[in-house]
């Protein structure tokens, strides 16, 4: 398919040079620059060839700002990066937010942090900061905004003549958790918009990573996603090793499986019940956090933590496992497939929470192409996308396991999904505990100040949520010039306004948190 891409793409820009990369060193088979129009019409290409827009990333080299876009596809692994470089003092690009959905959230991020402007964007307000911020944060020198710049999150009024009003849920409300505010516009009962409005516990990762060696922000990105921690940690060090070229002992690899899907599974654990709390049943909450704290039992005893963890280590682990904590697994496991008939009962067969759900935010395929939506909301949609299979790291390569998918993509598939997806990383673990090799668990020789060579990587793993996608831009330095988090989250939070626009008030609690959405991960 690459070949196929690259001489399509070649055609439909007219000559532009189309250079291929080493997809082991740089996470994309693919590069090309281009100019406005040409990124419009690569833009175009992609889109009639079923891609969809995975990230955009903005990159301040000081003689001059660059846009990132990589494109990918969810039938086969094909990754393009196209690039397009502006004047620091004006910058300015035109939109893609017509073609792929997706970017019109993506945009409006670049713009209140580097302030680009995309032309023909419909609405360049702030989404994480507030209109006290003076300067662009992620710029390298500090450039103040013109007044005309700051564009905070207008206030939100009925235009004249409407019967219609205007209703917060959240951030107080307990279905987002206490931490993120949606607007939603009524007519009556009905949802006639919804605007998210984020930033609550925006911190600023992305510029701390620029002030940090690679060692120092080891701690961080657990604190994104912190049920999920494992597997962002697990993004994190296999970025970096993908970057330096460092070999992990077999072992490590095994144990990073085991313990990235137990914390899959705490995760997932989780979500059923807030969701089921978030419905007005409570009981599940009960049991699900019952056999959740059977696993953080475990991971406590190798980790030293019960939630934000930071267990691996470039080039391995920062101890090993022992026989309590194979036993302790292997228990587990066994617990957990007797507890899978009890959930059926008590939540798959509910008539009540049945009708609460099915057919309700339903997502087609195409739609999820356009909003790259991932994880189990894009499984649950009827697309069998997993980054354990299409780009394994560790040792997922060699475990072999099925890919839960939806049928009707609504609320009621996005719970089956993630009910299945819990067996499937049970199958996972016992997988690697069969094969769990003896050795060391950490490289030899690994410096402990990491200069990466010259360049930039685009690495992805899979998280509870969906695809983690993280770009790095290395000067040589132990700190990234560069390193942006695009967060499944985020992603597919961007969907919910189309979601929810025309259904019941109750039923945008029941879209919502079928996307099981973590804030501090969008937020970052």
């Amino acid at each position: 398919m690459v070949e196929k891409i690259k001489a399509e793409l070649g055609a439909a820009l007219g000559g532009v040079e189309i250079r291929e990369t080493e997809y082991r060193e740089r996470g994309y088979h693919l590069s090309c620059e281009a100019s406005p129009g040409e990124l419009l019409k690569a833009a175009r290409f992609f889109d009639e060839c079923g891609f969809y827009l995975a990230a955009i990333v903005c990159v301040d080299y000081r003689e001059y700002l660059e846009l990132v876009y990589i494109f990918a596809n969810h039938s086969a692994l094909c990754k393009t990066k196209v690039t397009l470089k502006l004047d620091p003092a004006k910058p300015a690009a035109p939109t893609l937010s017509a073609i792929f959905d997706c970017a019109y959230w993506h945009e409006r991020e670049i713009r209140e942090f580097y302030g680009v402007l995309f032309d023909g964007h419909p609405n360049l307000t702030y989404l994480f900061l507030h209109e006290g911020i003076d300067a662009y944060p992620l710029r390298k020198e500090q450039v103040l905004l013109a007044d005309e710049d700051k564009k905070a999150l207008g206030a939100f009024r009925p235009e004249e003549g409407e019967d219609t009003f205007f209703v917060n849920l959240g951030p107080q409300h307990p279905s987002t958790h206490g931490v993120l505010r949606v607007v939603l516009k009524m007519d009556g009962e009905y949802i006639q918009s919804a605007e998210p409005v984020l930033g609550y516990l925006h911190r600023m990762h992305e510029k701390m990573a620029e002030n940090r060696s690679y060692l120092q922000f080891l701690p961080n990105p657990s604190r994104m996603d912190y049920l999920g921690a494992m597997s962002f940690n697990l993004g994190h060090v296999t970025a970096v090793e993908r970057l330096c070229g460092i070999a992990v002992p077999d072992r490590a690899n095994c144990v990073r499986v085991i313990a990235t899907e137990l914390n899959r599974i705490s995760s997932h654990l989780l979500w059923l019940g807030a969701y089921l709390a978030d419905l007005g049943a409570l009981t599940p909450f009960l049991f699900v956090f019952d056999d959740r704290e059977q696993i953080n039992d475990v991971l406590e005893a190798v980790t030293g933590s019960r939630l934000t963890y930071c267990y691996f280590r470039f080039g391995g682990l920062y101890n090993d496992v022992d026989e309590a904590f194979i036993a302790g697994t292997k228990a587990f496991i066994e617990r957990m497939r007797g507890r899978f008939g009890l959930y059926e009962k008590l939540v798959g067969g509910n008539v009540i929470f049945i009708n609460r759900t099915r057919g309700i935010g339903v997502i087609e395929k195409e739609r999820a192409r356009k909003y790259a939506v991932s994880g189990p909301v894009l499984r649950g949609a009827g697309i069998a996308m997993d980054m354990r299979k299409a780009e394994p790291c560790a040792a997922y390569s060699e475990m072999d396991f099925d890919i839960p998918v939806g049928t009707r993509g609504d609320a009621l598939d996005m719970y089956r999904v993630r009910v299945r997806e819990m067996g499937t990383a049970l199958d996972i673990i016992e997988q690697a505990l069969a094969r769990l090799p003896d050795g060391p668990v950490m490289a030899e020789k690994v410096p402990k100040k990491l200069k990466p060579p010259k360049g930039d990587l685009y690495h992805t793993v899979e998280t509870p949520r969906g695809e983690l996608g993280i770009y790095i831009v290395s000067d040589e330095s132990d700190r990234p010039y560069r390193m942006k988090w695009r967060v499944p989250s985020f992603s597919n939070l961007m969907i919910f306004p189309e979601l929810a626009r025309g259904n019941l008030l109750a039923d945008a609690v029941a879209i919502l948190g079928s996307l099981d959405l973590v804030i501090p991960e969008i937020d970052r």
